[in-house]
């Protein structure tokens, strides 16, 4: 499998614990390593596409992940 917790983000100011924002309401790309919010992502709620314009990733774990579920836990 591969590793999906790289991401282009390189922020100093990205808080990468579960409780940093909602994360049960953003994705990853595990195409291009973006984060986003899932409304960006899809039109209608069932169909999901990485909103990035260089990046063709879709379908929730297909191509896009819940970051709650790859981020390492912390227990």
């Amino acid at each position: 499998m591969q590793q999906l917790l790289e991401s282009r983000e390189t922020a100093a100011d990205v808080d990468l614990s579960r409780d940093a924002d909602n994360f049960d309401s953003r994705l990853f790309c595990g195409k291009c390593g973006e984060r986003f919010q899932a409304s960006e992502a899809t039109d209608d709620g069932w169909y999901y596409r990485c909103p990035s314009a260089d990046c063709d990733a879709e379908g929730i774990h297909e191509e896009l992940y819940p970051v709650k579920d790859v981020l390492p836990s912390s227990t």
